[in-house]
């Protein structure tokens, strides 16, 4: 297992969710403790990108110098992409919280094909906790440092 925190004496999974609507953190057998992270992800963030960083400038010439009297078209597309973001502007934003941690055990231990409620069939065996039921607080996190060696 990978440690996602390097420092720390224990395993611990950081998982991020596209998604702000799950109510499931999770993480993978073998870890000592996980951590929730929500993120509010734009739509089609890796369109967004390509655009942001010039990806589609290229393209969009290379397909003008074939089309030739169909030019109109490519410029049209270009408009369209180039309206609302600038080529060389890096505009994108993602806003993410951290929802909390869990302690790894036995009960909190889903086997595959347990239905979950909102989630549906698992998968696959793995630690799952509701958000709801995570340790957030100053004291919580001070505790989960020390139990981490950090």
């Amino acid at each position: 297992h990978v440690n996602d925190i390097k420092n720390a004496n224990k395993l611990i999974s950081i998982k991020t969710s596209p998604s702000l609507a799950g109510i499931w953190a999770e993480a993978d057998k073998g870890y000592d403790y996980g951590i929730m992270v929500k993120c509010s992800v734009p739509l089609h963030p890796l369109l967004q990108f390509f655009i942001e960083v010039c990806g589609f400038r290229n393209l969009l010439d290379f397909a003008k110098e074939r089309l030739g009297s169909e030019a109109f078209y490519v410029d049209s597309i270009r408009n369209r992409i180039f309206s609302s973001a600038q080529c060389g502007q890096i505009k994108t934003n993602f806003v993410c919280y951290v929802c909390g941690y869990f302690e790894v055990s036995d009960e909190n231990l889903r086997k595959e094909g347990a239905i979950l409620e909102y989630l549906g069939v698992v998968r696959e065996e793995r630690h799952l906790v509701r958000i709801d039921e995570l340790k957030y607080t100053r004291s919580s996190w001070e505790e989960f440092l020390k139990s981490a060696g950090l």
